[in-house]
Order: structure tokens, then C-alpha cells, then sequence
């Protein structure tokens, strides 16, 4: 049996981390950011993520009930992941928030990311 420990986290400091996280992406002394994700925006339940600094093509992904799906950000298309039965809500939202999508994008994307700016 293997024995695991709860140590408790000062309320302030998950506060602050909170906050931290929220702030926006870190640059580095050289431009670069070091946070390259963001919580683009929650509705009903879900939750639209993006990972500016991963492999092509540009994508969001797409939480719910422990449960996600990746859709390119150029046309909505799902890519992968569950979620098949809210397809409609996903492609409503999708309609509705493409433009926020490809600003946070080109915001959060390093300078030296491979996979480039997305044109709107």
C-alpha cells in the first residue's frame, strides 16, 4: 500500500498564483514569452483553451466534464478529442468567437514559434 501526504497550501499563496497565472504570458529578458497558454473563455460549463507554442496547426481545445476535443482555429474543424455530442454548441461558440481566438493567438504565440501568425 502506498502512503500519500496532503500538505496544506496557504490560501494567499494559491491567491497569488491565481493572479500570477491570469496576469498574462511572461516575456523573457530576450522577448520571449514563457507562458504561452490562456483561458480564452468559459461558457456553460466549457472551457476554450489555447497553446500557442505547440505543434501545427493552430488550435484551441475545448474542456467539459473531464473530457476534451482540439479544433483549428482557421476553420473550427475538430481535430481530436471526445465531445462529438456537443458539436453544436462548440461550432455556435466558434461562430461567435473566431476573431477572439486568432487575437489570442498572434498575442500569446513566441517570437520564434514555428508554426506563425494565423491571418484572420
Amino acid at each position: 500500500m502506498v502512503k500519500t501526504w496532503q500538505v496544506p497550501i496557504d490560501p494567499q499563496l494559491q491567491a497569488e498564483l491565481h493572479r500570477s497565472l491570469n496576469a498574462g504570458p511572461i516575456v523573457d529578458d530576450q522577448g520571449r514569452r514563457l507562458l504561452t497558454e490562456a483561458k480564452v473563455d468559459e461558457f456553460g460549463g466549457f472551457c476554450v483553451d489555447i497553446f500557442a507554442d505547440e505543434h501545427p496547426p493552430p488550435h484551441f481545445r475545448v474542456r467539459y466534464q473531464g473530457k476534451t476535443a482540439n479544433y483549428r482555429i482557421t476553420d473550427g474543424t475538430k481535430l481530436n478529442g471526445e465531445l462529438d455530442r456537443y458539436q453544436r454548441n462548440i461550432r455556435e461558440w466558434y461562430a461567435d468567437n473566431r476573431t477572439k481566438l486568432i487575437d489570442a493567438w498572434n498575442r500569446l504565440r513566441p517570437t520564434d514559434c514555428p508554426v506563425g501568425v494565423v491571418k484572420q
